[in-house]
């Protein structure tokens, strides 16, 4: 490898095309920042001594966790930076021409929106200005100076973790040294406390306050992460929480509304203090801050946690509803609430709930905008790397190193890396949807995961079809505006018993408006349409005259004009009627005797005493044909045509006539239930309580149910509804009365249903899209999981090897969604698997966080559902303790390689705080002497260990 005097020998270097063009990108770019802003950018200018010849060049770094409270402790950093220069032996001693002459070292102001610059020359002096957004230049205040310092602490706290945050030559550094240092720290972030809220929140949260932002999420993880809740409850919150009147607080808090505890402070106080086992003193302040302000959503999002696991669901229940009544934007208490109701195995209110979640779009954090560079050094340290294989250098790529050897062992199964690298290409494992789930709908899928834990696929499928509108239930719904099956079968009655609620509303709607008005003859005979069709067969002009006549009267009813013939007269043409057919049966009557003796078969049938439609139809077509008028010389040819007319006719008459008194009563009934109809959806009349009830939604649900509101005409479009009705399959025997079948739902929070004469009404309903594109994902998560587990079944079966079946990054892929899908024992044996292949810093992150037991609970759960899985490994045993200090080890020297020098916050060091806690202090360290490490990798981990010392975490002083 080639070494350059012109490089730093342990920071990494990216080179210029031209000097300051990174700082010319990082102006341009300040007004595309959205959060906490991008790392600190710190940029040098080398000049060759001796060899005047030599161009000037300019390179830059990014940093995080560099103390930026004033100038002089970032020229420090900078003249630092001067002995990191490589050297080249010489005659008398080591030497390089190459010298630092000027830097320039950037931070970005969250609060303030601007970017503070100290630009330092070597020799001189130190010059420190902001620059806006519009490029301006200003001078630098004591104010500018604060926030710039809670703003550079808050970046190196929330984006310590480098797998979930990766930049090109990016350093991190430790931003608090010791205890001293601390107090400042906390003094500077408990000034700037109530201005949190301007410095925004994550994507999960709605509303910005008090407890929610940038600012509280920042603490919070800086002492949750080393288990300090006490000193976090005593030094921050309590004095915070308890403040006096006048004393650090915003302008929109005053006096007046500020009555000695503040809620939003007082439950980030209450979580402290449950987290660090003080109930008692949690219970007291949640007590004390719900009387001031009982509305406070984070106080009854704490209260319902601190339930919940108390295992008291149904109070942790009504306090989420509390909290989603008062915060119906906040993801988090609709997330709350359904997991609530997974506990309870309510499954159906669950995924309502879940439904109806507010889902946010994931903002990323902000990434730096640079230049492309002329070349990148990444420095290698070659004594701790000895014994480590980590790979070396990946040049301009962001992915991850790059072996070293062609070859990934020596076994000759393995296979080469460009065959690794064509088999992932072509991987449906890496395809996954899945893993690129972020915010919010990272958390729903992860709700989704645990009822199919609980309950299975199939049951979880129909689940989804009870609760939510299925496609083909869609096409067929009765709600207006939404298609509906033509096909209707032989046995179903004709009544209106059949229609929904929404369409009787409308009919009686429309019969209220016509009210006072006089209505056609056809609406109240209609049981005589089959005579009439007769005596228009028979006498032709007499139904044309009587067509006309009724024409005019639907076009009167139509027009709002009053008819000509008074309701009086209108029996009339009825009597006529009914006398002509009289006679015409006699007639028929005669004529069917005479050709019941020549023929062997009856004409007559008895006709259904349901006919179906398509029949009602046929009998309409022949009508319409018998009303054309005849022609005298066609009338000798039409004699036989109009016989078999005439019989068939005769018979439709008779079953009409037969079913008159019938059809008689159920106009009456129809008539009754239409007054009985309520016309408006919050009509509190007796007679129609159940149906008013239906038709409300429910005032302590969680989930709103909407009212089906029938649109004012059939031909313009209707929008897709929130509550789909459609016909149950359980249908009631016909028949029966319909008074006796309308029913209100006992439970509110149940499936509302209505029963209308035989049918039964259900509503459900509309799946979010989102929603169904996450069960789609956990599908096809399914599906590669148990392709995978037969695979290893058939492999081991047959004695094959297993370990290059997959590929590394398959094996990675395995692991996670085994997490997903809650086998964390199987997804220990997918880490293990890849990291037999090759280094892996993400398995061994994973392999750690069962060792240490994150992931207890889902270790317990998965041995009790499953038959065949082993125990989880007792944490506090010893092999517990060594595997995890083999894994500390290996991403310790990872962090080493890639200039992660931040001793906390660090994921590897809450990990060990987890350790002493456990084991004690005295016991890891004896441990880990016992591993007999060399002394620069045994220095590193000694340094978490000191900070677990230094700051006395619990297990400390045993």
């Amino acid at each position: 490898m080639v070494v350059h005097n012109d490089c730093l020998r342990d920071v990494p270097d990216i080179f210029e095309n031209e000097i300051g063009e990174s700082l010319t990108t990082r102006t341009e770019g300040l007004g595309m920042i959205r959060e906490l802003g991008p790392p600190d950018l710190c940029h040098i200018v080398k000049t060759h001594s001796s060899n005047r010849n030599e161009p000037d060049i300019g390179s830059y770094h990014h940093v995080l966790g560099v103390d930026t409270s004033s100038s002089a402790s970032l020229a420090a950093y900078i003249n630092s930076l001067q002995y990191s220069l490589n050297e080249s032996p010489g005659w008398f001693g080591a030497s390089n021409g190459w010298k630092i002459t000027s830097g320039t070292y950037c931070s970005y102001n969250a609060f303030s929106n601007v970017d503070l610059r100290v630009q330092i020359k070597i020799p001189g002096g130190v010059d420190a200005y902001i620059v806006t957004v519009l490029g301006e230049r200003k001078e630098v205040t004591d104010e500018l100076w604060r926030e710039c310092q809670v703003s550079s602490l808050l970046r190196a706290i929330l984006l310590s973790d480098s797998l979930a945050y990766s930049v090109t030559g990016l350093r991190r550094v430790t931003p608090v040294g010791g205890p001293r240092d601390e107090s400042k720290v906390i003094e500077a972030l408990m000034q700037q406390f109530w201005n949190g809220w301007s410095l925004g929140s994550n994507a999960e949260t709605q509303m910005i306050s008090t407890a929610k932002n940038f600012l509280a999420d920042g603490i919070q993880k800086y002492f949750y992460g080393a288990g300090r809740y006490a000193d976090f409850a005593a030094e921050i919150l309590a004095p915070l929480a308890y403040a006096p009147l006048g004393g650090q607080q915003s302008p929109a808090r005053t006096s007046v509304d500020f009555k000695g505890v503040d809620p939003e402070v007082a439950s980030m106080l209450a979580d402290c203090y449950l987290e660090g086992d003080e109930e008692v003193q949690a219970v007291r302040v949640m007590h004390q801050a719900l009387k001031i302000k009982p509305s406070c959503y984070p106080l009854l999002y704490i209260q319902s946690e601190f339930l919940r696991r108390k295992k008291q669901l149904e109070s942790a229940l009504t306090i989420a509803r509390m909290a989603v009544k008062y915060a119906p934007s906040e993801f988090h208490a609709w997330a709350k609430l359904a997991e609530i109701y997974i506990d309870s195995k309510d499954f159906k209110r669950a995924l309502l709930t879940l439904n109806a979640c507010p889902m946010y779009t994931f903002v990323g954090r902000d990434m730096p905008r640079v230049p492309p560079p002329r070349r990148i050094n990444y420095p290698v340290k070659s004594d701790i790397l000895a014994d480590y294989n980590l790979g070396e250098s990946f040049g301009n790529s962001t992915h991850g190193p790059v072996p070293s050897n062609s070859r990934s062992s020596i076994d000759s199964d393995a296979p080469g890396y460009a065959e690794e690298m064509a088999q992932n290409e072509s991987s449906d494992i890496l395809r996954l949807s899945a893993p690129t789930l972020n915010g919010t709908f990272a958390h729903a899928y992860r709700f989704l995961s645990s009822i199919f834990g609980m309950v299975g696929w199939d049951e979880l499928l129909m689940l989804r079809s009870q609760v939510f509108v299925m496609e083909e239930e869609y096409r067929n719904s009765a709600v207006p505006g939404i298609a509906v099956d033509d096909e209707v079968e032989e046995e179903e009655e004709e009544g209106d018993d059949h229609l929904p609620l929404s369409a009787l509303r409308e009919r009686a709607l429309s019969e209220s408006q016509q009210e006072g008005e006089s209505k056609p003859d056809t609406e109240t005979n209609g049981h005589l349409a089959a005579e009439a069709e007769a005596l228009e067969a028979q006498e032709p002009q007499e139904a044309h005259d009587a067509q006309e006549t009724q024409e005019a009267q639907s076009e009167a009813v139509l027009e709002d004009k009053p008819m000509v013939d008074s309701q009086e007269d209108a029996p009339e043409p009825e009597a006529e009627s009914e006398q002509k057919a009289a006679e015409l049966e006699q007639e028929s009557n005669a004529e069917a005797q005479e050709e019941a003796k020549t023929e062997s078969e009856p004409v007559k049938e008895a006709a259904p005493a349901q006919p179906s439609k398509g029949k009602k139809n046929k009998k309409k077509n022949k009508g319409k044909k018998a009303q054309e008028p005849v022609q005298p010389e066609q009338a000798s040819k039409e004699q036989p045509e109009q016989k078999e007319q005439l019989d068939e006719d005769q018979s439709v008459a008779e079953t009409e006539k037969a079913n008159g008194e019938v059809a008689d009563k159920t106009i009456a009934s129809m008539s009754e239930k239409m007054e009985n109809v309520s016309l408006s959806d919050n009509d509190d009349h007796e007679g129609n309580k159940e149906n008013s009830h239906e038709n409300d939604p429910p005032a302590d649900s969680a989930v709103a149910a909407t009212s089906d509101v029938a649109p004012e005409s059939p031909f313009e479009p209707v929008a897709a509804p929130q509550v789909a009705v459609f016909e149950a399959k359980d249908k009631e025997p016909a028949g029966a009365n319909n008074a006796d079948h309308v029913d209100s739902a006992t439970d509110r929070d149940d499936e509302s249903q209505i029963r209308l004469g035989d049918a039964k009404v259900v509503r459900k309903r509309l799946c979010e899209r989102w929603l169904d594109n996450l069960i789609m994902m956990l599908f096809e998560d399914l599906r590669a999981y148990t392709a995978w587990r037969s695979r290893m079944h058939n492999l081991r079966a047959t004695g094959q090897q297993v370990t290059y079946t997959y590929t590394q990054a398959e094996w990675e892929a395995l692991g996670e969604l085994a997490l997903r899908l809650h086998r964390p024992s199987e997804a220990k044996e997918a880490f293990e698997y890849a990291l037999a292949i090759r280094f892996s810093a993400r398995a061994w992150v994973r392999l750690l966080e069962m060792y240490v037991g994150k992931h207890a609970d889902a270790q317990k759960e998965e041995h009790i559902r499953y038959e065949g899985v082993p125990p989880p490994l007792p944490l506090n045993s010893n092999d517990s303790l060594m595997m995890a200090l083999d894994a500390i080890v290996w991403l310790s020297v990872y962090n080493d390689r890639w200039y992660n020098n931040m001793v906390y916050p660090n994921p590897v060091c809450e990990s060990v705080v987890r350790l002493v806690k456990v084991h004690g202090l005295s016991k890891v360290r004896n441990s880990l002497v016992s591993m007999n490490l060399k002394v620069p990798v045994f220095n590193i981990v000694k340094g978490y260990l000191e900070f677990a010392e230094k700051f006395d975490v619990v297990g400390a002083k045993w």
